[in-house]
């Protein structure tokens, strides 16, 4: 399959069977999703990020459209990390950016709508099984190889980690290998940059799920 931007990936292994973020894991999901779209934005260079301020520095080009709702928030003034982060993951934002996020999957066939909520009124996006399994193939591919792994399967399974989304997929052997095969890559002075970002996404998934647990 073709690979989709990170928030896309994440959103497709993160939904339960009954197309919602499951609701035991909620606050740590939606911080996930929001990580994911600031390392899309990042890693793509549409901003660019100097003493934890965030800066729009391109216009958001049309595979990446899934995130207009964040890079719209973003580009209303210069905002910090943190606050992005705190915004969204506890927020209304978080709902049309799952929306927006959820239909570009649709539109390519890796989801399909249903209806949800109390009343039927809610639209729902339901992993299709072929598409999940194929990203994971990929993906697990990618987790036991140092050489071959990724920025963006490394923040990917970071993510899925970090918001306790990655047990479900990967058997506890296959979680050892990735332990070490993300050691590596934390060691290695190639790496560096790649490194520091990761260890300021654990650091910001913990201070958001700090602040937003204050207040449920």
């Amino acid at each position: 399959m073709d690979r989709k931007s990170i928030s896309q990936e994440y959103l497709l292994l993160v939904l339960d069977k009954n197309g919602y973020i499951p609701p035991m894991r909620r606050e740590e999901s939606n911080a996930g999703l929001t990580a994911a779209c600031f390392m899309d934005l990042l890693l793509n260079e549409i901003i660019t990020v100097d003493k934890k301020r965030i800066t729009v520095a391109c216009d958001l080009p049309q595979e990446l459209a899934h995130l207009t709702p964040i890079y719209a928030y973003l580009k209303e003034k210069n905002r910090s990390v943190s606050r992005m982060m705190t915004d969204y993951a506890a927020g209304i934002r978080m709902k049309p950016l799952i929306t927006e996020i959820g239909e570009s999957l649709a539109a390519e066939g890796m989801v399909s709508k249903g209806e949800g909520g109390l009343f039927g009124t809610k639209v729902i996006y339901l992993s299709e099984k072929d598409s999940k399994e194929e990203l994971l193939d990929q993906m697990k591919s990618a987790a036991v190889d140092k050489s071959k792994i990724t920025a963006h399967d490394t923040v990917l399974i970071f993510l899925l980690q970090k918001t306790k989304n990655l047990k479900q997929y990967f058997s506890k052997y296959e979680q050892e290998q990735w332990k070490a095969v993300l050691k590596a890559i934390k060691k290695d002075p190639q790496n560096k940059q790649l490194s520091k970002m990761i260890d300021e996404l654990n650091d910001w998934i913990i201070i958001i799920l700090a602040t937003v647990l204050m207040y449920i």
